[in-house]
């Protein structure tokens, strides 16, 4: 008798167990499912990138933002996402120095954490360091002070690496919002995008990547390509070689947005209350 109601006792305290963590199990998965779909990869095309741009001016909400350089001065910026890759970074670094070429690597910060002697290298190199979050999730996808991790984190470890406060940030796959690019301001950020996107990501071929580029080219734009794309490391040297044969400069964002053209940076919401004005780029425009 004690046997059979020591066994139902038992079987009883299991069954309270396993409906208590029930509940905190579907709450994990829940969790860990919106985590993975944050990490999906997404990259908006410089048309779509153009478009939401002409949303928000015939809206007035014209955010500050590194669209392009100067469209009439012969200059254009090699811009790397996603390293630095110990495999990659070097061999880009290679190349650049051979050309006497400086570029900007938007670097992920939990990467930079595991190769800080890259991103060391990629700065002693004269290149500019700029942010592309911490753990390169889609920053549209997870709450603002999520956001705000993001931009800080990767801050600091960059800081912490070359010395140095980044002042150029790149949301992942391009995508924001007045969230996101509010948040990069308040970390002391510009956010910078591009006009020319290859596709190197999806391993399209050499050949199509530097036709991509070379075809697509004009004074000003900004190429998106990526550190750890093998394809974009052999077709990078024709790349460069031509651009520099039609008379083409290269520039980091830093450069560019120093230019202070009308087409490079505007904002229209109040920046007093996100950034303090004294710490803008150069040449920032304030539309009222």
């Amino acid at each position: 008798m004690r046997k059979c109601f020591a066994t139902t006792l038992l079987l009883l305290i299991g069954c309270i167990l396993l409906l208590a963590a029930g509940p905190l199990q579907a709450s994990a998965t829940t969790e860990q499912l919106f985590w993975e779909k944050a990490s999906q990869e997404i990259y908006k095309s410089p048309g779509e990138l153009k478009a939401q741009h002409e949303r928000e001016i015939r809206k007035g909400e014209i955010y500050i933002k590194l669209m392009q350089g100067d469209p009439h001065i012969k200059a254009v910026a090699l811009t790397f996402d996603d390293g630095p890759h110990p495999k990659f970074t070097s061999k880009i670094l290679e190349i650049l120095r051979k050309y006497h070429v400086n570029a900007t690597f938007f670097v992920v910060g939990k990467m930079a954490k595991k190769y800080p002697k890259l991103v060391e290298q990629e700065f002693i190199q004269g290149n500019l360091i700029g942010n592309h979050t911490y753990d390169h999730y889609n920053l549209t996808k997870i709450p603002d002070p999520e956001v705000d991790v993001q931009w800080q984190k990767g801050n600091e470890i960059i800081r912490s690496i070359t010395g140095i406060e980044p002042m150029y940030c790149r949301p992942p796959g391009g995508d924001y919002d007045r969230g996101v690019i509010k948040s990069a301001m308040m970390h002391g950020l510009t956010t910078v995008l591009w006009t020319d996107d290859p596709g190197d990501y999806a391993n399209p071929g050499d050949k199509t990547i530097e036709n991509r580029v070379l075809d697509r080219i004009a004074d000003g734009s900004i190429i998106l390509i990526h550190d750890g794309i093998q394809q974009t490391i052999d077709v990078l040297p024709q790349i460069i070689e031509t651009l520099q044969k039609k008379g083409f400069k290269f520039e980091t964002v830093a450069e560019m947005a120093a230019a202070g053209h009308p087409e490079a940076l505007r904002m229209r919401y109040p920046i007093t209350s996100m950034r303090p004005a004294a710490s803008l780029p150069p040449n920032t425009l304030k539309m009222k």
